[in-house]
Parts: C-alpha cells; structure tokens; sequence
C-alpha cells in the first residue's frame, strides 16, 4: 500500500501575489469589494458638492472624473474578471488614479485624497512594479495640473506631499500585504501537513482494526469506569454483543464448568475487568447466542499511555480445541498404558515365577533379574504418563538421597549385553560413591537414555567411558564414547521434539528424535544441568552435572 504524504501547495512566482483561492468567483468578488468602497465615496462626495458647491459641475475635468469613476465601478461590477488575466484587472485601479486626477484638476478642493483608495488596492493585490508606475501616474497628474494651472512653488510643495503620503501608505500596505500572503502559504503548508496526518492516521487505525477484528481472540477495551471503548469482531460474535449497546450484557452465558452451574454476574470476567482487577488466564466455559459451547482463557492487561487516559483490555482466547486435544491425549494415554500394561504384567510374573526355580544357574537367575527389574520400571513410566496426561503433577518435593554412581551400575549391568551383541567395550571410572539430591527413579531414566543413544550410534569396536567427579557443591558424570558424533550445525537442535541430527538420519540405526529432549529435562527437574560436546565422526561426549546431597557435603 503506498503511503499516504502531505504535498504542500505550490508556491507562486516570486512578484505574484498569492491572493486567489480555488473559487473562481473570487477575484470577481475582490474587484467588486474594492471598486465599491471608492465608488460609494465618489457618489457622496458629489452628493456634498451638489449641495454646497454645485458651480464644479460647470467643469468639464470635474465632470469628467465623476463619469469615469462611476464608469469603472459599472464596468468592475459588470464584467467577469476570472475569465480574464490578473494584468487586466490593474486598468481598473490605474483608471481610477486618471479619474481622481480629473476630479481634482483645477479645483481648490483636495480631492487627490481619492488616490489613497487606488495606490492601496494596488499594494496589497499587485507587484512592486505597479506600484511605482501608479505613483508616478500620480506624480505626473500633479506636475500637468501645477503646468496647467501655473499654481507655482506651492504646486511643487504640493507634489512632494502628496507623494511621500502616498508612498508612505503604499510602501505599508505592499510590506503587511507581503506578510499576510506569506502567514496564508505558511498556514496552507501546515494544513496539508495536518490533513496528511489525519490521513495516515487515520489509515493506520482501520489497518489496525482490521487487524484486531481478523483475530480470533476476543479484545474488549475498558475505561476505568468500566465504559466500554472498544470491541473486536471476535468478542462481539463470542458473546452476542450490541454494537449499538455495548454496555448492555450479550446473549451468551458463562459457566465455571461444562454444563455445571451459571457464574455469578460479579465474578463474570467482564465485570472483574470493570472493576480494574488484573488476572491472566481465567478458565470460563461460554454457551454462545448460537447453542454451542467454548472453553476460554481470559486475561487483562493495563492500558497507559501520556495522551489519553488508562483503559484495561479484556483477552478472551478460545482454547475449545486445545481442551479437546488434551482430552484427546488422555484418551490414547490411558489406552496405550492400558494395552502396554497386560503384556508387562505377564513379562514380570513369569520372570518371577522362572525366579523361584531353585535350579537355575546364577547367570540365567541374573538374566530374569534384569528382565524383571525392567519391567517393574516399565510399569512405572507407565503409570507416571498417564498420571501427567491427565494433568495430574506431582508434588515438588525435597530431593531425596540418591547415589548417582549405584544408579549407574545397575543401568550398566542392563546395557551391558547389548553393548556386548555390538561389540563395544564399556569402561567405568566413576567413583564409589556420588550421592546426590534427586529422584533416583527418574535419574535412572535420564541414564538409560544416555547409554542406549550411546551404544546404539558406537560401530563395533568402539569404547564407551563413564567417568565421574565429587566436589563438595556438585557431581559431575561424562559420558563419553567414540561414536559417529553430531554435526556442528545440529547440536543446537538434537533436544527439540522428534529433531534426528543428519549423522543419525544416515544411519542405519532407528530412532524418535525425543531421547536427548527427555534427557534434558529430567536432569533440569533434578536441579541440574546438562552439556553436549560432539565431533563428526570422532565421538559424542554428555556432560550431567547433579548437586551433590547436602548431608552428604557435610559430612
């Protein structure tokens, strides 16, 4: 969309006044205006002559001038001036100058003072250039008429009179005339720009309100009075609102839960923002003008800003299909632990029933132990998904004691054949102990995952080493091997969701992407923090660093 700019109107030429405006009558208008004035004068001036002097009218200059003012007027009156050049309208006021010459020609009256009416019109409606020659057609007037009547020394201090007046108000009215065309231009200039203005802004606005009624959250502006200032497409749909009205309640009712009881008219999100309470994510049902039921999220927010007064906008976010998909999540949970569980279930009581053989060797009773012990963990993220599917959190509680270095044992005697079946050697240096604060459940967990990564991306004939370190505040575990490793430009991404790095995607090896993502956020759940360091083709190490176990510390 192009932007919108002020364009300031053209300046004239320099000498040209800036005096018409874009109706085409009013140039006409200023001639009548101005030949008026003098021709009012003229007519009452001869009035007071026919009545006190009516002898002048024997004068033929007298009666002359008397016709050619009036002829002007009628002429300035009858003719349309717009059609014609602004040059054109300056014979009228140069006229006038030769009939006030006649007028006064002869006569002991001053009648000059007429030209005051003239020399003005023309400082204020025309160039520097008319205005000297108007003086001197004055000036030659006086000299004929001194010439002419042999008046003598008086005729020439007459003359210089008459012409410092005539230049002294000339020379006023061109300068204030001047400012005054100048003030205007000033004033066009800044009323463009403000219409400009107005402009973009004003297409800012509907680009604005375009924009909030294409949302589909609903957005109620609010007064701290509680008036309503403003409403979106979205809200007015939601609820069922009057334009016309919007104070007035919509058609649509919230309720505190599916289908349960109506809220309260006070506790109502709408009415909690009137009152200038701030609260995010309010969980409302609404049954909607149409029949149909919406799960919302509201919030506020305050509104400040230096040129207007502070307002709070309600948010309505309509999170119907996320209630939904969790419902949805729930559902699959509960079927997958559910059809997951009856063949574990199975898994374990036969390695307990094979346990109880006397007979077995003690490397076939160590074989089902592991069978077993997988199994039972097994059952426990089971369980552990389905409780957080359904929105079920446990407890934070106190970290409990745990020896990092046992849990690592007992992961390594699981993994241990199957680092065997690929041929890869697993070396462990970690200390006696490593007592740290945390879920030993979970740790086992994040370990598992470590291990399994790093046995499955090792080629045969590689090493794994596990080694660790105790200091006082914290334990630190590396887990380092000698795999393909991870390109440079994917360490960043291997803990998003499903992300497989280009050296995995190539590998024979099968994967979900979610392994070093879970990894991650047990170690952070346990207070700790987790680094990657990774070289294509030489070898990934994982660094867990746990907070020791204060007793432990202590002691």
């Amino acid at each position: 969309m192009a932007s919108l700019r002020s364009v300031p109107p053209a300046v004239p030429p320099e000498g040209i006044p800036d005096d018409d405006t874009t109706n085409p009558g009013s140039r006409t208008r200023s001639v009548w205006l101005l030949q008026l004035v003098l021709g009012a004068s003229v007519v009452i001036t001869v009035l007071l002559v026919q009545a006190l002097e009516p002898s002048l009218f024997s004068l033929w200059p007298f009666s002359s001038g008397v016709g050619v003012i009036i002829a002007l007027t009628a002429i300035a009156i009858v003719v349309p001036w717009q059609k014609f050049p602004r040059s054109a309208v300056a014979a009228i006021p140069f006229g006038d100058i030769i009939g006030i010459g006649l007028l006064s020609f002869g006569t002991d009256l001053r009648f000059g003072y007429f030209w005051v009416f003239p020399i003005i019109w023309i400082a204020t409606h025309f160039t520097l250039v008319y205005l000297i020659s108007a003086i001197s057609a004055v000036g030659v007037i006086i000299v004929v008429d001194a010439t002419v009547n042999a008046s003598g020394p008086v005729t020439a201090l007459r003359l210089i009179v008459v012409l410092l007046s005539l230049a002294f108000i000339a020379i006023t009215s061109f300068l204030s005339a001047r400012q005054t065309r100048a003030f205007k231009q000033l004033l066009r200039r800044q009323a463009s720009r403000l219409q400009g203005t107005l402009q973009r802004v004003s297409g800012q606005e509907r680009r604005v309100s375009q924009m909030l009624n294409g949302l589909d959250t609903g957005i109620a502006r609010l007064s701290v009075d509680g008036e309503v200032l403003a409403l979106n497409d979205t809200y007015v749909a939601l609820y069922g609102v009057e334009r016309d009205e919007p104070q007035r309640p919509g058609s649509a009712v919230e309720y505190a839960t599916l289908r349960g009881e109506p809220l309260p008219e006070a506790e109502r999100p709408f009415a909690r923002a009137s009152r200038g309470e701030q609260f995010d994510d309010e969980r409302v049902w609404l049954f909607d003008p149409h029949g149909e039921w919406h799960a919302l999220s509201a919030s506020t927010r305050r509104l400040i800003s230096s040129d207007e007064p502070e307002s709070t906008l309600l948010i309505v976010h309509d999170i119907t299909a996320l209630i939904e998909s969790e419902r949805a999540r729930e559902r699959l949970a509960a079927t997958v632990s559910h059809e997951l569980r009856n063949p574990l279930t199975a898994i374990i009581g036969h390695a307990d029933l094979a346990l109880d053989d006397p007979n077995l060797s003690p490397k076939v009773r160590e074989q089902l132990e592991v069978i077993a012990g997988a199994g039972e963990r097994m059952q426990k993220l089971i369980s552990e998904i389905l409780a957080t599917s359904r929105g079920v959190f446990r407890e934070t509680s106190s970290p409990v004691a745990a020896d990092a270095s046992r849990i690592i044992a007992s992961s390594l005697a699981s993994f241990r054949p199957a680092a065997a079946a690929r041929r890869v050697s697993v070396v462990d240096d970690l200390p006696e102990s490593a007592e740290v604060g945390g879920d030993a459940f979970r740790l086992r967990q994040a370990f598992d995952n470590i291990l399994s990564n790093a046995i499955k991306y090792t080629p045969a004939g590689g090493t794994i080493r596990i080694s660790g370190e105790v200091s006082e505040e914290d334990v630190i575990l590396n887990f380092a091997d000698t795999g393909i490793g991870i390109h440079p430009d994917d360490l960043e991404r291997v803990f998003d969701p499903y992300f497989r790095a280009q050296s995995v995607r190539e590998s024979p090896t099968p994967g979900t992407g979610l392994g070093m993502g879970i990894i991650r956020s047990i170690v952070e759940d346990q207070g700790g923090s987790l680094f990657l360091e990774s070289e294509l083709g030489a070898g990934t190490t994982v660094t867990v660093i746990l907070p020791a176990r204060a007793e432990a510390g202590a002691a």
